[in-house]
């Protein structure tokens, strides 16, 4: 009882010592705002807007950066597309490969990255505005997406991808356990696969689990790399 009591008053002289710092520190802040503050406030107030402005003109540098890519992009497809002929199989392959400008923008955006981390990592408002477009894209797919109109029109379509997404989580699941991944990892890996960069990295977003944001990212880009080449290989081979 006596120890109980002593703790209860060593607690509450703590914590009135808490609230009498609490008074100094406000009274040191009030004081500083009313001398040599006032004119510091006055500055930050200044470069403030000069903050912002700068923060906008990096995020319209960042969007003319992507427009770039993307009309660059288009540009070497077009040109590929028009001087490989598609007369044999190989040609019409290559032609496939080189002139799919969904195939070339995911590339070109990669070896940048690749060859230029520091300055891709450092591009102004690319989050955000990343952000923005994932949220317009899970609207945009979602939208059209009826599971009455796949039951009647398409059951052999859901069953297909059913199985799809079945033997990648059965696959991921027991690999993941072979080389001992924890089961966050798994999971990203296994969205990453079906749903690619932006539904895992949303996954790894949701769950909590920041540390998994950047490889949901990279796995899944680079999953569209190699599995839009593969598809194009499969497509070509399959339609000759």
């Amino acid at each position: 009882m006596v120890y109980l009591f002593k703790t209860y008053v060593d607690y509450n002289e703590v914590k009135v010592l808490l609230n009498e710092n609490k008074v100094k520190m406000m009274t040191k802040m009030a004081i500083y705002e009313k001398n040599e503050g006032r004119r510091m406030l006055r500055t930050a107030k200044y470069f403030k807007g000069d903050y912002v402005a700068f923060g906008i003109l990096k995020t319209l540098i960042t969007t003319t950066f992507a427009f770039a890519i993307v009309a660059i992009s288009t540009a070497i497809a077009d040109f590929f597309a028009g001087v490989i002929p598609t007369s044999n199989f190989g040609l019409a392959l290559l032609n496939g490969l080189l002139g799919n400008k969904y195939l070339i923008m995911p590339t070109l955006t990669m070896l940048l990255a690749t060859i230029k981390p520091e300055f891709m990592g450092n591009i102004g408002g690319a989050q955000e505005i990343g952000t923005f477009l994932i949220h317009i894209f899970f609207a945009v797919i979602g939208v059209p997406a009826s599971i009455y109109l796949i039951v009647t029109q398409a059951p052999l379509l859901l069953v297909f991808c059913a199985i799809i997404v079945g033997m990648n989580m059965i696959v991921s699941f027991v690999f993941g356990k072979i080389f001992k991944f924890n089961l966050e990892e798994i999971c990203i890996a296994s969205n990453a696969n079906i749903g690619g960069p932006t539904t895992a990295a949303a996954l790894a977003i949701a769950k909590g689990w920041q540390a998994m944001v950047v490889p949901a990212l990279l796995v899944g880009t680079l999953g569209y790399v190699i599995g839009n080449y593969y598809g194009i290989f499969i497509g070509t081979f399959l339609g000759r």
